[in-house]
């Protein structure tokens, strides 16, 4: 793989100009096409003529990777006080020290490891379903907004999710939560503790 310098000269098609045209290699700011965010200061070869850039080398994906997930998003959804005093207790026990800041985590957790999998997407289905009267039973409780940042992956992957489940937004987020009791709350000694606090640990480091 040819590593490309500032000052070296290629060429390649500039869709401004509609033409072949000779570019310089140099660091340049990039910004990506959903205009999200930055790539800053990567190596990239700009058109002689007008300046656009044309062409970005493999040794730049790296930083381009980073930039993107770096890039955040907003999700928020309202829902009842028991729905977040679950997850904050999960939280709890992976972590004492944690508080609130490891739901993010825990839900990004979540989300990523059902996303591919179709026994945990019909399982997350089936939660809206056996826990419906449970839910019906918090709607006199406190209501709270769960609101957070997460990477353009974790909000692509979330998507992905609300399509193959079918869910709403508020719902899938619920059944995640429901999920989450479950597997961490409930049990004694629950079987992916130790995942999830070498996790943490990685987080934190």
């Amino acid at each position: 793989m040819k590593i490309w310098y500032a000052g070296d000269r290629s060429e390649a098609l500039c869709e401004t100009c509609r033409k072949v045209v000779t570019t310089t290699f140099g660091y340049h700011d990039v910004p990506f096409e959903s205009g999200l965010a930055v790539a800053r200061e990567i190596m990239a070869a700009t058109c002689d003529e007008c300046g656009t850039v044309v062409a970005i080398p493999p040794q730049s994906t790296p930083a381009i990777r980073t930039a993107r997930d770096i890039a955040s998003r907003s999700l928020e959804v309202v829902v009842a006080a028991p729905f977040l005093e679950m997850l904050d207790l999960a939280a709890y026990r992976i972590d004492p020290s944690a508080g609130s800041t490891l739901r993010k985590s825990l839900i990004a957790y979540f989300v990523h490891r059902s996303v591919n999998d179709e026994a945990l997407v019909k399982r997350l289905r089936r939660n809206a379903e056996i826990h419906k009267a449970k839910w019906q039973s918090w709607k006199h409780a406190p209501a709270k907004r769960l609101s957070m940042k997460v990477t353009s992956r974790t909000s692509e992957e979330f998507d992905e999710l609300v399509k193959k489940s079918a869910l709403k937004k508020t719902t899938l987020i619920k059944s995640i939560l429901m999920d989450i009791g479950r597997e961490i709350v409930e049990p004694d000694n629950p079987p992916m503790m130790p995942e999830l606090r070498r996790m943490v640990a990685a987080v934190a480091a």
